[in-house]
């Protein structure tokens, strides 16, 4: 889909376009959008639905309130074999005691904070070999650190912090100005970047996490994290959320509490785009619950009385 046609205030038709470049126009009496964060926003940039975010001006709506998740990792050993080859999905722990405002001192700099845990997946052995404590061998190569390898293979493990990420002026979504798709439609570009508080956050639970480790009898990796740039190629969740963010007013969000856009009110926008901010669990309930919430209020009340719903 490349399109979301509209006409005096309402959404009316669909453009797609196929694999021949052959353009399609599938009339619609209510849209429903759900493509994932960053492609509803691109589609209702592409469609001219709401007015895009300037950042400067801190004006407009579309684009705005872009997060993503903050994320760290501390290595601990521990002196007896984990039967790592055993796991599944579902298998771990987490630690909610500095969830939210939770915890924290001023002295800590920290606003929110975010969960601990750890997961056993069932690791395999080629992805997980090389594991090792920090300083234990002068080089990442050869006999020495081959033996080092092996001798910690099973001993390895991980405490993480998936941790909740501000919605910032300086974080936002517009169409990209030099990169397009084969149709020569731009591409969605985001803009951000870590800040401060962010790696706060990150030294807190990385001191937490060496306390947690010494408690268990296990040997962690110290070591201040990394505060460098947002890096897009490091692999950081997929749980992008905002760009259509939900409000009670137009002047302040793209759809209201019902996922109903401000300036279609036949037009539903779902997904995590939705949301403000980002809390430091996984999306994916959240946005089932809202997806839930909005077919309750396009069924049993839009359909009997189409318009905006309060």
């Amino acid at each position: 889909m490349r399109r979301i046609v509209h006409e005096n205030g309402r959404a009316t038709c669909l453009h797609y376009t196929d694999a021949d470049g052959e353009d399609y126009f599938q009339p619609a009496g209510i849209v429903v959008l759900a493509s994932w964060t960053l492609n509803n926003v691109r589609l209702l940039y592409l469609s001219k639905l709401g007015k895009p975010y300037d950042p400067v001006a801190r004006s407009g709506t579309l684009g705005r309130n872009l997060t993503h998740q903050v994320q760290g990792n501390t290595r601990i050993f521990f002196d007896k074999p984990l039967n790592l080859f055993m796991g599944s999905g579902s298998l771990g722990f987490r630690i909610s005691d500095f969830d939210g405002s939770n915890g924290f001192t001023e002295k800590d700099g920290v606003l929110r904070g975010g969960t601990l845990g750890s997961s056993s997946y069932g690791n395999r052995p080629i992805s997980s070999f090389g594991d090792i404590p920090l300083g234990s061998v002068n080089k990442n190569w050869g006999p020495e650190w081959k033996a080092a390898a092996l001798a910690w293979r099973d001993r390895s493990a991980a405490l993480g912090l998936a941790g909740e990420h501000l919605a910032y002026r300086q974080n936002y979504m517009d169409l990209d100005p030099v990169y397009t798709d084969k149709f020569g439609d731009p591409l969605i570009r985001f803009t951000l970047d870590w800040t401060a508080h962010e790696f706060r956050q990150r030294d807190f639970f990385a001191q937490l996490s060496v306390r947690i480790a010494q408690a268990m009898g296990a040997r962690a990796d110290e070591f201040r994290p990394a505060s460098g740039k947002y890096n897009v190629m490091q692999y950081q969740t997929t749980h992008l959320q905002g760009g259509a963010i939900m409000g009670t007013s137009a002047e302040k969000s793209v759809v209201n509490t019902y996922l109903q856009h401000w300036d279609s009110p036949n037009l539903w926008v779902l997904g995590a785009s939705a949301f403000p901010q980002n809390a430091s669990g996984n999306p994916t309930l959240t946005a089932l619950a809202l997806t839930y919430r909005a077919a309750d209020a396009l069924i049993n009340r839009y359909l009997k009385d189409p318009g905006r719903l309060l």
